[in-house]
């Protein structure tokens, strides 16, 4: 199988967290999103990352989708409950990471965009958001350890927070979030994994 992603791609992030903790192997194909390629339009009508292509050249998008499809391909370990409250919780925990994910990426394109223009109350909005989400993550950290999509998808979250909106996350502020996710860094699925400038 193919992964279309970037390296600094926190939604790809989470795909690829998930694929290397249940041990599946994805060929990473690096994607110019400036200039995209034939077969990322043709895997994603919409042109966006990440899309998955399998083998028989079927193609798999979004990262929520891909998630769900890789975690069902094995049961070591499994991911995604298959009981419907527990696995609730788990895809409501996933959608917490993408939003903060969305919310820093809205924040950091505007001000790359614009920036002799910035749109400072849609910013601010958005910072209002990050905010209130690592408030929500640092009080309910105790329902991120166990191993499942919902701390790989938050970690995925926080992490590109740091990198694009770094100066929103006050380690005095967030004490349980930055325990929580020193440690859990410490997975090789998390480590190799971390986006760079």
């Amino acid at each position: 199988m193919k992964l279309l992603y970037t390296k600094r791609s926190p939604y790809a992030r989470k795909v690829r967290i998930l694929a290397l903790e249940k041990k599946i192997d994805l060929q990473l194909i690096d994607e110019d999103l400036t200039n995209k390629s034939k077969v990322l339009w043709d895997a994603n009508p919409l042109g966006k990352i990440p899309a998955l292509l399998l083998d028989d050249g079927q193609a798999i998008f979004d990262s929520p989708v891909i998630c769900q499809y890789l975690d069902g391909l094995n049961d070591s370990p499994i991911l995604i409950p298959r009981s419907s409250k527990e696995r609730l919780a788990v895809l409501q925990w996933e959608a917490i990471g993408d939003g903060l994910t969305d919310a820093s990426l809205a924040a950091y394109r505007e001000k790359l965009n614009h920036p002799n223009d910035v749109n400072a109350g849609f910013v601010a909005a958005q910072e209002v958001t990050i905010k209130q989400t690592l408030s929500y993550i640092n009080s309910n950290i105790k329902h991120l350890a166990a191993l499942s999509l919902a701390p790989i998808a938050v970690i995925a979250g926080v992490g590109y927070t740091q990198l694009r909106m770094g100066h929103l996350i006050d380690a005095k502020a967030y004490t349980d979030l930055m325990s929580w996710m020193n440690d859990f860094s410490k997975r090789p699925s998390v480590s190799s994994t971390v986006p760079v400038l």
